[in-house]
């Protein structure tokens, strides 16, 4: 995806509270789909770059709800399981770079 496409993108943003009741602002880099669940890749949502340009990550997997009323939703659980966290990091590193190739 050129870059002028990925600004013209609304983007992902998911707020997680912490049990303090701070918050604190996600923006989803990507998703994919592994060994049939769903996972997300995001960076904390600031508008400063990080000084070693850098960005800590998280991975969350996607769990689809659905209320007593029928209404579907989906929900972002933090990968707690730290192995299967790198694994899932390192696939969407790959994933990017291929598609940086591609674009290029």
């Amino acid at each position: 995806m050129a870059d002028n496409e990925m600004n013209n993108m609304e983007e992902d943003i998911i707020v997680f509270e912490d049990e303090d009741g701070n918050e604190y602002n996600y923006t989803v880099v990507d998703y994919m789909f592994y060994n049939g669940d769903e996972y997300a890749l995001l960076v904390e949502a600031t508008d400063e770059e990080p000084e070693d340009g850098n960005q800590e990550c998280i991975v969350c997997k996607i769990v689809a709800e659905t209320d007593e009323d029928g209404e579907e939703s989906e929900s972002f659980e933090l990968v707690e399981d730290e192995g299967l966290g790198q694994k899932l990091v390192e696939i969407f590193n790959t994933k990017m770079a291929e598609e940086e190739e591609e674009d290029e």
